[in-house]
């Protein structure tokens, strides 16, 4: 096995290259994430009890309102912090294709690229000022693609939150792979 950067492992078989890049992990900031979890938590289910002691149809449906916000929030903090804790990208090139997934626990779908028709290998052109590449590079976020190509008309990304020089190490190889 060889790696590439801090998170970015490579592993040749006979016909086939392994590229395995995990997630990015900052203990403080995961210990900072799971208190969030449960805390988010908590306050849902202190509304949710005290929906059925509410008695004023409007104050119920504000309720039912919120608590459909909140599972949305409650699931997509869920999955950043299971993202942090057993997170990876996995990408295999073999019999001519490009093999994507975002593997998260175990659980993931798997996306086929044909080789033939990966076009404009690149890294992402990020804007630094924009509030919303500084949202999308926060710890919280499952964000921040580093790689793109275009695929059949559409953008496809991906390599989360990588630095400069591991994502250039990264395209550098892909792009040799792909010729």
């Amino acid at each position: 096995m060889e790696f590439i950067g801090q998170r970015i492992s490579i592993l040749k078989k006979e016909n086939e290259k392994s590229i395995v890049i995990i997630s990015f992990i900052d203990k403080a900031k995961n210990k900072l994430l799971l208190l969030w979890l449960l805390l988010w938590s908590l306050s849902g289910l202190i509304i949710f009890i005290n929906y059925f002691l509410i008695t004023d149809p409007n104050t119920k449906t504000a309720i039912i309102v919120w608590m459909g916000f909140w599972a949305y929030f409650e699931y997509k903090i869920f999955y950043v912090y299971l993202w942090r804790k057993s997170g990876k990208e996995k990408i295999k090139i073999r019999d001519k294709k490009l093999l994507y997934k975002l593997d998260v626990s175990g659980k993931g779908k798997i996306k086929e690229y044909e080789l033939d028709l990966i076009k404009n290998l690149r890294l992402v052109a990020a804007d630094e000022n924009s509030f919303a590449e500084i949202l999308n590079s926060s710890y919280w976020m499952i964000a921040d693609e580093k790689l793109t190509f275009d695929y059949k008309g559409k953008e496809i990304k991906l390599a989360y939150q990588l630095n400069n020089n591991d994502a250039k190490a990264l395209l550098n190889l892909l792009i040799k792979e792909l010729k």
